[in-house]
């Protein structure tokens, strides 16, 4: 997962962010850092053979989304996509009835085509001297997910002949 992230960043966010913003980011990541995910926390990961080509991390009691990552040479083959559908599907069962997250400059366009809206400009405090811009986003439950609609939502079970 190391790998996907500081690759993902070094090449998808330099259009976004300063050279030293990302120089900066990329060192704080440690390999050590992925190898167990926090309670209540959840990581999906992508495979592409025997490959890891992205994943993403969930708080799907506070409905945060804190991670999502694809490898560079991914971005556009909807990896990245499924990731998303499959975490918030997480998130709507676990009753979170708002989806949260931090979106890296580069990466807004991505979460609105997807249903999230913008609530305001935000900053990640890297260290006391690099803070990255970002943008708080918001995405609602679907009312399907909710139980609301015809056949008691998207992820139940449809009947047999």
């Amino acid at each position: 997962m190391w790998s996907v992230h500081s690759r993902a960043v070094e090449a998808l966010c330099r259009g976004a962010y300063s050279a030293q913003e990302v120089r900066t980011w990329v060192e704080l990541l440690r390999p050590e850092g992925y190898l167990r995910p926090d309670l209540p926390r959840t990581v999906l990961v992508a495979e592409r053979g025997h490959t890891l080509v992205g994943f993403g991390q969930l708080d799907a009691m506070l409905g945060e989304l804190e991670a999502l990552y694809v490898a560079p040479e991914e971005v556009g083959t909807g990896v990245g996509s499924r990731l998303l559908e499959a975490l918030e599907a997480l998130a709507w069962r676990a009753g979170a009835r708002m989806m949260n997250l931090d979106a890296s400059l580069n990466a807004e366009t991505f979460y609105r085509s997807r249903g999230y809206l913008r609530l305001h400009a935000a900053r990640r405090i890297l260290t006391a001297e690099v803070q990255l811009s970002c943008v708080r986003m918001q995405k609602r439950r679907p009312a399907l997910a909710l139980g609301e609609g015809r056949g008691g939502g998207l992820l139940s079970p449809r009947p047999g002949p």
